[in-house]
């Protein structure tokens, strides 16, 4: 009798739970029980306490079933409220206020259960009046090399960047500085001392276009230049906007002043334009090639060019490995001096916040 009363509670209690389980069926025949969790850019995810999480393209789903109520946005922005039961070509949302709704499959847009509805409505709405210590990111880089005995040097590279993105602007800083120095003759000798720094601020017009602003400051002793301020802006449009890829040109005007430490001063107009791509190369490993060139309008023939590569692979959320090339060159030097520098460091990055670093990079205007 014990036995007979086990069965029938085991048997009552897999019932149940098949009852009250969401259910999916999809076009391959196969049926998932379990919870479903939403339905975003096309993809329904579910929980199963068998399978774990799934995803499955809305387009093969044959027909679900749950009891939960969920917020469902359609084509036409109307926003309900309710049940699910839907076949290949319906859904029917059964709503506590207009009773049974019927709606084409491919009218949905989203499905989202309370919880996360909420959720995306306070972050909507923090994105749009954002305060003033919201959406920052920010990133150090680091690198340090030392020998000593028959050669005695050492070098430091150190970067610092900083963003703050909201959905129609974005602000940006980086400060990068380079120094090395070598006292294998005893005596120590600088080899290396420059510091780069800047900031943007941009604006989206709409999806594709956006118009910037920008400063850059650069000292280099071994240009012997004390100072060059750079102002300007432009517009800058997407051409590519992908989940591995992205590609961005701008062009614009700017106005630059250099001191140097003989005492020669240059002020002249400059044209910019240039390119910035992206690229995810695996789940750990990003690129990024970042390229202005700097027309001089006040002296035909004249230019600058700035070109930048970085690769960096995440080594955990904070800590990644960085490896830059970075190329300043400059058509007009001053006497004696080589119209190229090129720099090669690698080292850790260091990562705060959960925002984008874009455009916050030590090149003359870059867009990330």
């Amino acid at each position: 009798m014990t036995k007979r009363i086990c069965c029938l509670l085991l048997t009552f209690l897999l019932f149940t739970a098949d009852a009250v389980a969401d259910q999916v069926d999809l076009k391959n025949g196969d049926r998932v029980s379990g919870t479903i969790v939403g339905l975003e850019g096309g993809e329904l995810r579910m929980d199963s306490d068998l399978l774990g999480s799934l995803t499955a393209d809305w387009e093969n789903i044959e027909g679900l079933r749950s009891d939960t109520a969920f917020y469902v946005r359609l084509s036409d922005d109307r926003l309900l409220i309710g049940s699910l039961m839907s076949n290949p070509n319906t859904v029917e949302i059964r709503t506590g206020d207009t009773g049974m709704v019927e709606v084409p499959t491919g009218s949905i847009e989203w499905i989202r259960t309370p919880e996360q509805h909420d959720i995306v409505q306070t972050s909507q709405a923090r994105l749009e009046n954002p305060d003033l210590a919201d959406f920052w990111s920010g990133a150090v880089d680091a690198a340090l090399s030392t020998t000593s005995g028959n050669a005695d040097t050492s070098a430091l590279n150190i970067g610092l960047q900083a963003a703050r993105t909201t959905e129609d602007n974005q602000f940006s800083a980086y400060l990068t500085t380079v120094f090395a120095d070598n006292s294998a003759s005893g005596e120590s000798v600088t080899t290396a001392n420059a510091i780069r720094g800047g900031s943007r601020y941009e604006v989206h017009l709409n999806d594709k276009l956006f118009t910037f602003g920008f400063t850059d400051l650069e000292f280099d002793r071994f240009q012997d230049l004390d100072l060059r301020l750079v102002l300007g802006g432009g517009l800058g449009f997407d051409l590519i906007e992908s989940s591995r890829s992205s590609l961005e040109v701008f062009g614009g005007a700017s106005s630059n002043q250099e001191y140097f430490r003989n005492g020669l001063t240059r002020k002249s107009a400059e044209s910019v334009f240039g390119e910035d791509l992206s690229y995810q190369l695996t789940s750990l490993t990003s690129i990024t090639q970042r390229l202005a060139v700097f027309p001089n309008m006040s002296t035909a023939g004249e230019f600058r060019l700035t070109f930048d590569t970085t690769a960096v692979t995440r080594l955990n959320d904070w800590l990644s490995w960085q490896v830059t090339v970075s190329d300043r060159f400059l058509s007009n030097p001053t006497a004696g001096k080589k119209q190229n520098d090129m720099l090669f460091t690698t080292g850790i990055r260091i990562t705060a916040g959960g925002g984008s670093l874009r455009g916050a990079s030590p090149g003359a205007i870059t867009f990330n």
